[in-house]
């Protein structure tokens, strides 16, 4: 008999003719979706990495024309002419006077990044309609918008908002003195030839006339009663008051007080919080466990320094300056936890705080100035919130003569002793 299974298996490759080849092209066009997909990827990375580097660049390139901006606004650059000082007023009024906030294209990085200030605004005098009728007026924030650029095209905006002052408060008083003890507060200026005390505005702008002494209700009869050359019980008035100007004090109330002084618990905050005045004098070095330390210091009490210093004395301090010493023995604003004495030859400019021990003594002779404004107030360092303000010291009877005055310009400078302060930033 015959074998028939080589016809079979014969019978059978033919019919598989081509699998191979259609196999083949199967994988391959699986490789080649692959390779394409890849290849797609590949791309489109490259792409992301491209536009994420212009967009980068636009990016660095606005917060670039931020921090040139603030360099204006802080009076590291010059104007052009030269001459005009970086006020808030001049910068909102004549931006074109620097390069950085002229609104012109200012470059970064050659042929990739640039910036351009594309506005500046007061947002409290949008249409400039108070700046142009009181020449005096000054913005307190000026709101900022910044374009950066890259490469491609790319784009980004940025908008800021500068206070002027880092220190944010009202002076409504040439000297507060917050009492809630029940006990009345120790108040001597002295006679008219020892010390005069005036609300109105040193610097000249005018502006309103403040009252000499701001004090809880509970002390203004006895206030009243001494600056009319009385005691303080409105007995034995002998004519020879004190040089106060204008003769009443004010009543201290929740409208008149500064939000620092208007509880324990604020101004504790205010003195020892985390972002407190004591944390941001030790951050600037500005923080002293001495009277004398501060005044060894290299920046002293700021007597060198034409915008002030701020300076933090955890302790007692004693201002003076001696004879044929310098005219100017303290500026800016200066912060005594405990007693402040007023000796000889004094001067300072700018805001004095007495907030603690809340006792300032005059001494010694000579004569001494302060332009600015006073807050003297006592409470301990810790307690519990619902702790009372105690009765103060303001007893400036000692020898010599003095002058405390009301300055809004030394009060401005003494705000501003941080720098001006970022509020906000956004992108947009």
């Amino acid at each position: 008999m015959r074998n028939k299974k080589p016809m079979n298996q014969q019978r059978n490759q033919k019919g598989e003719r081509g699998a191979a080849l259609v196999t083949a092209l199967l994988l391959s066009t699986l490789l080649l979706a692959a390779g394409g997909t890849l290849v797609l990827t590949t791309t489109l990375t490259g792409t992301n990495a491209v536009d994420s580097t212009s967009e980068m660049q636009a990016y660095y390139a606005a917060e670039a024309g931020v921090a040139r901006t603030l360099n204006v606004l802080r009076g590291n650059v010059q104007s052009n002419p030269a001459g005009t000082k970086a006020t808030f007023r001049n910068v909102v009024t004549s931006p074109a006077l620097w390069t950085a906030t002229s609104g012109n294209t200012v470059t970064v990085t050659a042929s990739t990044s640039a910036f351009q200030v594309t506005s500046i605004v007061d947002p409290d005098d949008l249409n400039g309609s108070i700046r142009t009728a009181n020449p005096n007026y000054k913005p307190s924030r000026l709101q900022i918008q910044v374009a950066g650029f890259g490469s491609k095209n790319a784009r980004k905006n940025m908008e800021v908002i500068v206070n002027r002052f880092s220190l944010s408060y009202d002076v409504n008083q040439v000297i507060q003195m917050p009492n809630e003890s029940g006990d009345p507060i120790n108040f001597n200026p002295g006679s008219s030839n020892v010390t005069s005390l005036s609300g109105v505005d040193a610097f000249g702008n005018p502006l309103p006339t403040l009252p000499p002494i701001g004090v809880s209700d509970a002390d203004y009869a006895a206030t009243n009663n001494i600056i009319d050359g009385c005691n303080a019980d409105g007995t034995i008035c002998n004519g020879n008051g004190p040089n106060i100007t204008p003769g009443d004090p004010a009543r201290l109330t929740t409208a008149n007080t500064t939000d620092f002084l208007k509880s324990v618990k604020a101004a504790r905050s205010f003195l020892y919080g985390t972002d407190g005045m004591m944390a941001a004098a030790a951050r600037e070095g500005r923080y002293f466990s001495t009277g004398q330390a501060a005044i060894d210091s290299d920046g002293g009490l700021g007597a060198s320094n034409p915008d002030g210093v701020f300076t933090f004395v955890d302790g007692d301090l004693v201002l003076s300056a001696p004879h044929g010493g310098a005219t100017v023995s303290g500026q800016g604003t200066l912060i005594v936890t405990g007693t402040l004495t007023l000796d000889g030859n004094f001067n300072f400019n700018g805001v004095i705080m007495v907030l603690g021990a809340g006792r300032v003594l005059r001494s010694g002779g000579g004569s001494g100035n302060i332009y600015g404004a006073m807050f003297v107030a006592k409470f301990a360092r810790s307690g519990a919130d619902t702790d009372l303000f105690q009765a103060p010291t303001f007893d400036v009877s000692g020898g010599g003569n003095a002058n405390i005055q009301y300055n809004s310009e030394e009060v401005d400078k003494a705000k501003q002793v941080g720098g001006h302060r970022v509020a906000a930033v956004r992108e947009f």
